[in-house]
């Protein structure tokens, strides 16, 4: 595993864009979050992993869900931390695992609330740990933690702490595709029990200043200093990004889940072909969106706001993931 771990990390990386839509995912607007239901399932067909950010010694969340028993979708090895292996990236893992990587894919709710657009889901290191926060994008709401691992910058498993669990979001009676790390507290009552978390001791580490210092994120939005009507204007993008983002992935879902039916039953090479021809264009339209909504953005901003956005995109190859742009100039 060690010898593969560049490779693993280039391929999850991959992963984020070549199978966009796998699951169907909905993010809701505001008036919609409340319209969501929330559906139990089987906890050991889930895990939760900090995923290693290239060399840099951060992580972010993994998500991985066994959908199929045909293939183990993970192994794991070690405790404290315990050492992932995510194992279907060695094989073309549809309708066998499911993987989700950003926003679009997890989310938090709490007593019943999505908190999909107020809370982002961050892996940070504190001391010796490995800890899953939720994030608020206001100042005013509370921080939460939902699990830790032992430091490793290799795949690990985080272990969610008592009360917090996997479930899936519903829309209008059907099950999406969307993972909750779901707790059925308050947020009031989740915020004191973090506090209590937060106050048990850790072991002192050297990289600790590093890590309560200013992020790379904070120093380009810095840098950027929207005005106030820019932040009107990128709000308005993605309010319309997500909505279109939301119906082509419902539509890319369905497409994939018609191309397989097909492929397992008697329908010929030709129709088997011209499905697969839609899923490609679902795709593309979905690439196009990401990519558009970015060119908006950039729009709205000066040469010199759009040299500390370039340091965002990370036009050295990186993925971007343009709800993930959009929230963080929000923030």
């Amino acid at each position: 595993m060690k010898t593969a771990f560049p490779l693993k990390v280039a391929a999850l990386s991959t992963l984020a864009l070549s199978t966009i839509g796998f699951g169907a995912t909905f993010t809701p607007k505001p008036a919609e979050a409340a319209l969501f239901g929330q559906q139990e399932v089987r906890q050991r067909d889930f895990v939760a992993v900090a995923a290693p950010v290239g060399d840099t010694g951060r992580h972010q969340l993994l998500v991985i869900e066994q959908q199929a028993s045909s293939r183990p979708c993970w192994s794991e090895s070690g405790a404290n931390p315990t050492v992932v292996d995510p194992l279907l990236l060695n094989f073309d893992f549809t309708g066998i695992c499911g993987r989700s990587t950003d926003s679009n894919g997890y989310s938090i709710r709490v007593g019943g609330q999505d908190l999909g657009i107020q809370y982002s889901l961050r892996v940070v290191r504190r001391g010796d740990d490995i800890v899953l926060m939720g994030v608020p994008f206001r100042p005013n709401q509370p921080t939460l933690e939902l699990g830790r691992t032992g430091y490793t910058r290799d795949f690990a498993r985080i272990d969610l702490n008592p009360g917090w669990r996997f479930a899936k979001r519903t829309y209008q009676g059907r099950t999406l595709g969307h993972v909750y790390l779901a707790n059925d507290l308050s947020l009031s009552a989740l915020a004191q029990q973090s506090d209590n978390i937060a106050g048990r001791p850790t072991t002192p580490n050297e990289d600790d200043k590093e890590i309560d210092s200013p992020t790379q994120e904070q120093d380009w939005r810095d840098e950027i200093q929207l005005t106030n009507e820019q932040e009107r204007d990128i709000a308005s993008i993605r309010q319309r990004y997500l909505a279109e983002n939301s119906r082509l992935q419902g539509q890319l879902d369905e497409a994939r889940r018609e191309l397989q039916e097909m492929t397992i039953g008697d329908a010929s090479s030709r129709q088997i072909r011209r499905q697969r021809k839609v899923v490609e264009n679902l795709r593309e339209d979905l690439y196009d969106l990401r990519f558009d909504s970015i060119m908006e953005i950039r729009e709205t901003m000066s040469v010199e706001q759009r040299m500390a956005f370039a340091e965002l995109m990370d036009l050295q190859g990186q993925t971007v993931d343009a709800d993930e742009v959009l929230t963080s100039l929000l923030r």
